[in-house]
C-alpha cells in the first residue's frame, strides 16, 4: 500500500488526514456511496459538467458558472473513484433535491451551492464565513457521521475550490498527474474508507503560465486543473473550458502600443485636413501644428501621419518608434502627450469590453520590451522610465473602473505592470495618492540571472544586483511603491529554445524566497505544451511549491521519482541531478556563447562566468563547458542503462524514452558547441588536424540537429525553432570554422 503514505502537506491544515481499513461508525464496505451535486435545470451531473459553452461566464451571475464546474468536480471523483475501487456501479451522482436516505454522500458543494451541505451545516461544521476565510482557491474536506451515515464534504471558497479540493481529496489517495495526457493519470488500485479532515488555501494566489499566443490543448487545461494551477492566455479557441476549470485569463504582452496607438495604423477618426475619411467619426482631437498629411502617398491617413507630437522625440526629431520583430521593441510614444494617452487608452479598453481582451481578468500591462523612453521635456519631467510607466498603469486602471461602474466590465481586473529590463529599477517618486494596490501588480521578470546559483546568493554577480533591485521594490523602508509582487520566471526563455533543464534545487530554494519577500504570484513563460519529458518535474514541482510554499521537496521528490520510474527511481533521480548540472550554466551558453560563435569572435570565453575549461589562475564561477561535457556523458551511460532495464512497466519504459529523447537534443546541443569551441581554438593554435576533426565532429552533430525537428517545438514562437541546429543559435558557425581551415590550405 505505498500508493497511501500519508504525510503533512499544508501549513494550512486544521486537521490531520488518515485512512482508516476497518469499518467505521455503522458503515460497512458495501454500503452505496453517492456523490451530491447541483445539477441545476440539467438532466444529470455529466451533461451539466460538459455544459461550459451554454453558460455566461462573465456575467454577474455566479450560479450557472457554479453548476458547470461542481458537476465537472463530481463526474471527475466518480470516474476516477470507480476505476480505484472496481466498483464500476457505485459511486453513483445524485441531485442534491434527490438526496437518497440511506448510504454514505460525498458532498460536492458548500452551503451556498448545495441543499444537503446546507441541511447538513451545522453537523459538518462548516459555515460561508468559514469558506470566504479560504479565498477564492482553498477548500475543505471533511468526512463526519452524520444522521446514521458517513458524509464526506468537498466545499470550496468558490467553484475552483471545490474543483481543487476534489482533486487534492484524489491526490491524497495515490492519484497523481505528473504530466500531460491520459497515459500519465496514475491510479492505484484501492479500497474506499477514508477519513477527512482537511483545511487548503494556496500560498501564491496566482499561478500559472505567461502565454501571448493562442496555442494550448484540453490536455495541459486539465493537467494545471489536476494540479491547481489557474493562469492561461484568453487567446484560446475555447475560453469556456478554460473557464469551467477555474483557470483566470490573461491578456497582454509588449505588442500593446502596435495594436493600440500603431504609428502605421489607420486614423479611424474625420480628419478635419484629411478628405477622404468624411465616412469616420467626428475628430475628437485638435489638429496638429505638425500634422503631415498623407506623407506616404498611399490614400490613407496614419495615427503617425495625423499626429507626429504623439510619439517619441528622438534627437530633436518625432519618430514612429516601434521597430524589430512583432512590433515589440524600439521607443515608447510620448506618454506626456494627454492626447495620446487618451487614445491609447480608449483603444486598449475598448479591447478588454467586446475586442480581442474580452474575458480576461488579468492584464499583462507591458510597454516596448527593453523600450527607450521619448526624450521631450514634459516626458523628462514625469521622472525615470518606471515613474512614467507607473503613471500609465495608473491611467489604465481609472479607465478600467470607469468601466466597471459603467456595467460594461462586470468582473473584478487586476493589472500586472513590468519590472523588468528598462522598467525593473524602483520608482524614485511617490505614485499618485489614488494609486490601488489591489488592482495593480508588479511583475519582476530577472532575465539575465543564473541558474548555476540561487537567486538569493551573494555570489553570482547577475543575480546579486536583481535581488537588490527586488528588495528595493518590496523590503527597502523607504521604497514608494507599496503593493503586490508577481514573480516571472524564465525556465523555458525564449533561447532555451525547449532545453531539457532542470530546476529542482533551483525551484526547492528560489520559491520560498520569493515568497519571503512578499511575492504572492508567480508565472513562467514559454511552457512547452507538450513533449515534456524531463520538464515535467519543472511543471509539477512548481504547482506544489506554489500551493504550498513550505512544501518539503526531498518528500516531492522521492514521492515523484518512486511513482514515476518505479524500480528506476533511485537511477532516474541521479539523472535528473546530473542533467541539472549539464545545464545549470544554461544562459551563459545560450545567451553568450552561442552568439559569440555564430559571430566567429576570436574570444569565445571572456568571462569567468562561463570558461572552456578550468585554468589555474584563471577566475572561473561556474560550470565549464568541458565540464558539461563530462556530465552529459554521465546522464548518458544512466538514461541508457534505464533503456535496457528489463521488466519494466510499459508506461514507465515509454516516459523513460521521452526523457531520453528530450535529452538527446541537450546532449548534441552541448556535443555540437563543444565541437566547434575545441575547432575554433585548435585552427587559433595552429593546430589545424585536430581543428579538422573538431570540425568534422561539429559537422556531425549538426546535420543530426537539423534532422530534429521535434525538440524544439511546442512552445512560442520565441521559444520555439524549425529545428535543434537553428535552436543552437549557432547555425553560422561551421562556415567561419571553414574559413580559418581554408586559410591553412
Amino acid at each position: 500500500m505505498d500508493s497511501f503514505k500519508i504525510r503533512e502537506v499544508s501549513s494550512f491544515s486544521i486537521g490531520i488526514f488518515f485512512i482508516v481499513w476497518t469499518s467505521l461508525c455503522g458503515c460497512t464496505v458495501a454500503d452505496p456511496v453517492h456523490i451530491v451535486v447541483d445539477c441545476g435545470d440539467h438532466s444529470s451531473a455529466e451533461k451539466a459538467g460538459q455544459a461550459e459553452a451554454d453558460v455566461d461566464w462573465l456575467d454577474g451571475d455566479i450560479t450557472d458558472d457554479t453548476i458547470c464546474t461542481q458537476c465537472f468536480a463530481a463526474c471527475e471523483l466518480q470516474r476516477i473513484l470507480r476505476k480505484m475501487t472496481g466498483r464500476p456501479d457505485d459511486f453513483t451522482i445524485v441531485d442534491d433535491n434527490r438526496c437518497p436516505a440511506k448510504g454514505e454522500l460525498i458532498l460536492i458543494g458548500g452551503p451556498e451551492s448545495n441543499v444537503v451541505s446546507r441541511r447538513m451545516a451545522a453537523g459538518l461544521g462548516i459555515d460561508a464565513r468559514q469558506l470566504g476565510g479560504l479565498g477564492r482557491d482553498g477548500y475543505f474536506i471533511k468526512t463526519t457521521d452524520l444522521e446514521n451515515r458517513r458524509v464526506t464534504i468537498v466545499a470550496g471558497g468558490s467553484r475552483s475550490g471545490t474543483l481543487y479540493g476534489v482533486y487534492d481529496m484524489l491526490h491524497r489517495l495515490g492519484c497523481r498527474w505528473f504530466a500531460l495526457g491520459g497515459k500519465n493519470e496514475q491510479i492505484p488500485d484501492a479500497k474506499w474508507n477514508p477519513r477527512f479532515n482537511v483545511s487548503e488555501k494556496p500560498s501564491f494566489d496566482t499561478r500559472g503560465f505567461y502565454i501571448f499566443e493562442k496555442r494550448g490543448n484540453k490536455n495541459i487545461w486539465l493537467w494545471m486543473a489536476r494540479n491547481r494551477l489557474n493562469e492561461w492566455s484568453v487567446k484560446v479557441d475555447n475560453p469556456p473550458l478554460l473557464h469551467k476549470l477555474g483557470i483566470l485569463l490573461t491578456c497582454g504582452s509588449h505588442d500593446a502600443q502596435q495594436l493600440f496607438l500603431g504609428p502605421e495604423s489607420r486614423y479611424p477618426y474625420n480628419h478635419a485636413k484629411f478628405d477622404k475619411d468624411q465616412d469616420k467619426p467626428a475628430d475628437p482631437y485638435p489638429i496638429s501644428d505638425e500634422y503631415q498629411g498623407d506623407a506616404n502617398a498611399d490614400g490613407k491617413l496614419s495615427y503617425f501621419e495625423a499626429h507626429p507630437e504623439w510619439y517619441a522625440l528622438v534627437n530633436g526629431k518625432r519618430i514612429p518608434g516601434i521597430g524589430g520583430r512583432d512590433g515589440m521593441f524600439g521607443t515608447n510614444f510620448c506618454t506626456s502627450n494627454q492626447h495620446a494617452c487618451d487614445e491609447f487608452m480608449k483603444n486598449y479598453v475598448d479591447a478588454m469590453v467586446d475586442g480581442i481582451y474580452r474575458g480576461a481578468k488579468i492584464v499583462n500591462f507591458w510597454t516596448l520590451d527593453v523600450g527607450k523612453w521619448c526624450s521631450c521635456q514634459k516626458c523628462k519631467a514625469l521622472g525615470e522610465p518606471t515613474d512614467r510607466n507607473l503613471l500609465l498603469v495608473h491611467r489604465l486602471d481609472r479607465e478600467i473602473k470607469k468601466e466597471q461602474a459603467d456595467g460594461r466590465l462586470p468582473y473584478s481586473i487586476q493589472i500586472r505592470f513590468l519590472a523588468y529590463a528598462d522598467v525593473i529599477d524602483p520608482p524614485t517618486r511617490p505614485l499618485p495618492a489614488d494609486f490601488d494596490y489591489k488592482t495593480c501588480i508588479a511583475t519582476f521578470y530577472p532575465i539575465r540571472r543564473s541558474y548555476v546559483f540561487n537567486f538569493d546568493s551573494s555570489i553570482s554577480p547577475s543575480n546579486s544586483v536583481y535581488r537588490r533591485q527586488l528588495e528595493g521594490w518590496m523590503t527597502d523602508p523607504d521604497r514608494h511603491y507599496r503593493g503586490q509582487l508577481e514573480i516571472g520566471e524564465y525556465y523555458n526563455v525564449s533561447r532555451f529554445k525547449c532545453l531539457p533543464i532542470v530546476f529542482m534545487h533551483t525551484m526547492e530554494n528560489d520559491i520560498p524566497y520569493y515568497y519571503s519577500v512578499g511575492a504572492r504570484h508567480f508565472q513562467y513563460m514559454h511552457v512547452t505544451t507538450g513533449n515534456w519529458g524531463n520538464k515535467a518535474l519543472t511543471n509539477y514541482q512548481m504547482a506544489r511549491q506554489l500551493w504550498e510554499v513550505k512544501a518539503d521537496c526531498e518528500v516531492l521528490w522521492e514521492d515523484y521519482f518512486s511513482r514515476r520510474y518505479g524500480p528506476l527511481a533511485t537511477q532516474m533521480r541521479v539523472f535528473y541531478e546530473t542533467l541539472e548540472k549539464m545545464l545549470a550554466n544554461i544562459h551563459e551558453l545560450k545567451y553568450s556563447l552561442a552568439r559569440r560563435l555564430d559571430r566567429g569572435d576570436k574570444e569565445l570565453f571572456p568571462e569567468p562566468e562561463l570558461r572552456y575549461r578550468r585554468q589555474q589562475g584563471v577566475e572561473c564561477n561556474g560550470p565549464t563547458l568541458l565540464e558539461m561535457v563530462e556530465y552529459a556523458k554521465i546522464c548518458r551511460h544512466l538514461i541508457n542503462q534505464a533503456m535496457l532495464a528489463g521488466n519494466v512497466d510499459a508506461n514507465i519504459a515509454s516516459r523513460i524514452a521521452e526523457d531520453e529523447r528530450m535529452f538527446t537534443y541537450g546532449e548534441r546541443t552541448i556535443g555540437y558547441y563543444a565541437a566547434c569551441a575545441a575547432a575554433f581554438e585548435n585552427a587559433r593554435a595552429g593546430k589545424y588536424k585536430e581543428s579538422q576533426d573538431s570540425y568534422k565532429q561539429a559537422c556531425r552533430l549538426a546535420d543530426l540537429l537539423r534532422a530534429d525537428t521535434t525538440s524544439a517545438s511546442m512552445s512560442s514562437a520565441h521559444a520555439s525553432a524549425a529545428n535543434a541546429l537553428e535552436a543552437s543559435g549557432a547555425i553560422k558557425t561551421l562556415k567561419y570554422i571553414e574559413k580559418l581551415l581554408q586559410k591553412r590550405k
